[in-house]
């Protein structure tokens, strides 16, 4: 298959300063604010281990600005050294105090960068050439002789720390980009069905917005919907009351949509048919029986329900957990509905840090076709979309 953009092996990296942008953006327990999963970090080890004769650089992000999970790359710097790199840690991003980091960086040492989101600017969404204005990017890109970008779980995103360096340092693709790329090419590309999405979690506007387009390209047969999402389309249907809309973000803009996708793909949405509740223990039931409980997994009818369309499928795409999952009582819905995916003989991808997390965690990543480190990354090249990230390197690569 030929690529659009550049990658390690057209570029001369021996000795060179090397600006690594990796996603390693981990599940962290909101309570004690301790790194749960690190698989993302692991996923980027083949780069690492490429670039083990460069000085390198190391950026990325963690969480977002209020969110449970916004904290340093302190922690990060701790696993890479587990691992057994040589890796250190600044507490600062652009500063005096990080320009003098990167210019000791020996060759076969990693200089991990304070979380890239602790700069307001980094949450901007524009252009590569707007972005690369940011300071983030104009105050470190003359330290550097080339710009690698490894980070698929944000793909997506335009941001300057992830699209700015493009415009102004030659640019290619790291190993977890080029493997992501590829893989996901080849499986996209199968004419097999049945097609089936299946889509929870959070992020819930997002995610309605990616539906939208995944089903207008008239792909998918099935589209299983649970968590966040799939209590948005149940208030949309009318089967559960709005109260439950609280703990979803953006629900005023997503509900539109939703109830617009209901009226016009009624037959391939397919929608939570129970709920399961806390009442001291894990309570399985009808919605009418919720009694204002919050909605923490869908149901056993619903599981055996999900479960039967996924076994049946050609082809498989999963993004996001089907309940709260970090609760061991109320993963029962996600754990089945991977099983399921691991059972069927299809084609079955699984995108998003949660949900191959836990496909790792219950051994079944060798009985899936692909664990791509992204989520929403993911399920826009689904959509056909050129991912930010790729575009801006099929920039780079011209100019270079």
């Amino acid at each position: 298959m030929q690529l659009g953009f550049k990658t390690l092996d057209d570029i001369d990296y021996i000795g060179k300063r090397i600006l690594l942008r990796v996603d390693m953006n981990c599940s962290v327990d909101p309570k004690t604010k301790r790194i749960t999963d690190f698989s993302r970090i692991e996923a980027v080890r083949p780069t690492l281990d490429e670039l083990s004769k460069s000085k390198l650089v190391l950026m990325a992000h963690q969480g977002s600005p209020g969110s449970d999970d916004f904290i340093s790359l302190e922690q990060h710097t701790e696993i890479i050294r587990d691992m057994g790199f040589d890796a250190i840690f600044v507490d600062d991003i652009f500063g005096q105090k990080a320009k003098e980091a990167i210019k000791q960086v020996k060759v076969g040492e990693i200089l991990v960068l304070q979380n890239v989101r602790y700069f307001e600017g980094e949450l901007k969404k524009a252009s590569p050439k707007e972005v690369a204005q940011e300071p983030i990017v104009q105050e470190l890109y003359p330290f550097f002789d080339f710009f690698v970008n490894d980070a698929f779980g944000a793909a997506h995103r335009s941001q300057a720390s992830l699209v700015g360096f493009t415009t102004v340092l030659p640019s290619v693709a790291g190993r977890l980009v080029e493997k992501e790329v590829r893989t996901l090419t080849a499986a996209t590309s199968t004419d097999k069905h049945p097609w089936t999405l299946v889509l929870g979690g959070s992020k819930v506007e997002d995610k309605v917005s990616i539906l939208e387009k995944l089903l207008a390209t008239g792909r998918v047969d099935n589209a299983l919907l649970g968590g966040l999402i799939g209590t948005l389309f149940l208030i949309a249907a009318s089967k559960v009351p709005e109260s439950y809309s609280a703990p979803i973000k953006g629900f005023d803009a997503a509900i539109e949509t939703a109830r617009k996708l209901l009226t016009k793909h009624s037959d391939t949405l397919i929608l939570p048919e129970d709920a399961a509740i806390d009442k001291s223990n894990r309570v399985d039931c009808d919605f009418t029986e919720m009694g204002g409980n919050p909605f923490l997994d869908i149901g056993q009818k619903s599981v055996k329900k999900f479960v039967g369309i996924i076994k049946k499928s050609a082809v498989v795409f999963a993004n996001g957990p089907m309940g709260y999952f970090e609760e061991e009582t109320f993963a029962t819905g996600t754990m089945k509905v991977l099983r399921a995916i691991a059972d069927c003989k299809g084609i079955t991808v699984v995108g998003g840090g949660h949900m191959g997390a836990m496909a790792k965690k219950m051994h079944l990543d060798n009985q899936i076709t692909h664990i791509s480190t992204g989520g929403g990354a993911t399920i826009n090249f689904l959509t056909g979309k050129k991912l930010d990230l790729i575009l801006a390197l099929e920039e780079s690569a011209k100019r270079m």
